[in-house]
């Protein structure tokens, strides 16, 4: 490690305005930051996500562009969340989901190395790195499979080959998001399953659910995924490794279904439309003993808690949200 260590007050927060920046960026000014500058080209963030405080910078820009136009921060930590997201985005604009995904992470590491920077937390994937098929529960020690479903799988593994190259100058910890969801994302064809449900739970229009409903995955609300990354941050065994960020636990998307309606008291029916092609895991969830041995990391928000939670900033800011579904005719 080329730097020793110590607890940073000056952050750089890439994709900043996105659900899960803006929650960390209120996690680091709770613990005590002095500075957080956040980076987001808001092409699918909100600056309306970040709390109002002196101590924020935001600057809006395109990550790949961080070494041109980045600030000067004296060794900062680094959370690099910014992507190009997800999956099904990826497969119909591969282009862009290599100029974020790939350029981005790699300007992301040359700009952490200029500034001397403590640690830089990567947001990987789940998916990224054991291949289709694996019902199994995820391991970090898996070998990288060849069998990757979508451009965005591809470029979230190469991220981590990058990371692991510059971890001999800087230190970096590979965080692997498996379904995260909370406050702070709005519903679109990109997005989640949840938000997407919850907005047409609300509106009373059928949840669609793409294959039979018996496909389960591990959902891990917002917060308890910061707490990872900033763990992730701060633990000195942490550098250089790999980090699973999910419960362990999997949801069926069926009940998931119901329960939205229900907490909705919505009239919503469900539908249930074809897997998309590249869709080829039945089952996933996290092993999360590495993250729970060394990070110290136990998710404590369950699905329903989770979801009523997430019903809740949906009705706080439902103007907002009615505002961006119809300038970007969100048809979930």
């Amino acid at each position: 490690m080329p730097f020793p260590l110590q607890r940073s007050s000056r952050f750089l927060v890439t994709g900043g305005c996105g659900a899960i920046g803006s929650r960390l960026i209120r996690r680091l000014l709770a613990d005590g930051a002095e500075r957080v500058v956040a980076v987001d080209d808001l092409s699918s963030g909100y600056e309306w996500l970040l709390p109002a405080d002196p101590r924020i910078e935001f600057i809006q820009a395109d990550v790949c562009g961080l070494l041109d136009q980045g600030p000067l921060l004296e060794t900062p930590t680094v959370f690099h969340l910014a992507a190009f997201f997800a999956n099904q985005n990826s497969v119909d604009y591969p282009l862009a989901d290599l100029h974020t995904n790939a350029r981005g992470t790699l300007t992301a590491l040359l700009w952490a190395k200029a500034n001397r920077a403590r640690r830089l937390v990567y947001a990987s994937a789940g998916c990224s790195i054991a291949g289709h098929g694996v019902d199994a529960p995820v391991r970090e020690d898996m070998p990288v499979s060849l069998d990757l479903d979508t451009p965005y799988q591809i470029t979230k593994a190469l991220g981590e080959f990058y990371c692991n190259y510059f971890n001999r100058e800087v230190s970096t910890v590979r965080c692997r998001f498996f379904n995260s969801y909370g406050p702070g994302e709005a519903p679109g064809y990109y997005r989640n399953v949840i938000p997407n449900f919850i907005w047409r739970a609300l509106h009373d229009r059928p949840l669609v659910i793409t294959g039979t409903g018996d496909e389960t995955r591990d959902f891990i609300f917002v917060e308890d995924l910061v707490d990872g990354l900033a763990r992730a941050a701060d633990r000195p065994a942490a550098g250089g490794e790999a980090f699973n960020l999910g419960t362990g636990i999997e949801t069926r998307i069926g009940d998931l279904a119901e329960w939205v309606i229900g907490a909705c008291r919505s009239a919503s029916g469900i539908e249930y439309a074809p897997r998309r092609k590249w869709d080829h895991s039945v089952h996933r969830r996290a092993n999360v003993d590495k993250s729970r041995e060394i990070l110290g990391l136990e998710a404590r928000t369950g699905v329903t808690e989770g979801i009523g939670r997430t019903i809740e900033w949906f009705l706080e800011h439902k103007e907002q949200i009615e505002r961006l579904a119809a300038a970007r005719a969100v048809a979930v």
